[in-house]
């Protein structure tokens, strides 16, 4: 007996959304990587950092992300990268329902597209609010 066969267009949704998490994570680990081999190079050991340009405060987190791509947060280049690694990280399962949305509607699945916008709609309101 075969197995069902998959519409096209979901075959590509998937190898894209793969795709997508895979590179999310790799990118991801060689910024918490790269950050860590450098902070450790500059200050001889990782210790834990209370520099204050790391943690949230005050703001939503896309205006956190902003801070940090800028060059408004973190001055010191090895905390800089662990921060983005972070970012990348947080941000990764966000754009997958970016990316999901995006082929629903392309797709013309109206109800998955909704649900999926709505699940955006959450995740956005959730990181605007802090």
């Amino acid at each position: 007996m075969k197995p069902p066969q998959k519409p096209d267009g979901q075959s590509k949704m998937e190898n894209a959304i793969s795709y997508l998490l895979i590179g999310g994570v790799l990118l991801c680990l060689v910024l918490l990587v790269a950050g860590m081999v450098l902070f450790w190079h500059q200050q001889g050991g990782v210790s834990v950092s209370q520099d204050q340009s790391v943690f949230v405060r005050g703001h939503d987190f896309f205006s956190f992300i902003y801070d940090q791509v800028t060059g408004r947060g973190v001055q010191s280049l090895p905390l800089r990268l662990i921060t983005l690694g972070v970012i990348v990280l947080l941000l990764t399962p966000y754009v997958r329902v970016i990316l999901s949305a995006v082929f629903f509607t392309r797709e013309k699945n109206f109800k998955y597209m909704m649900i999926t916008i709505f699940v955006l709609i959450i995740l956005t309101i959730s990181l605007t609010l802090h």
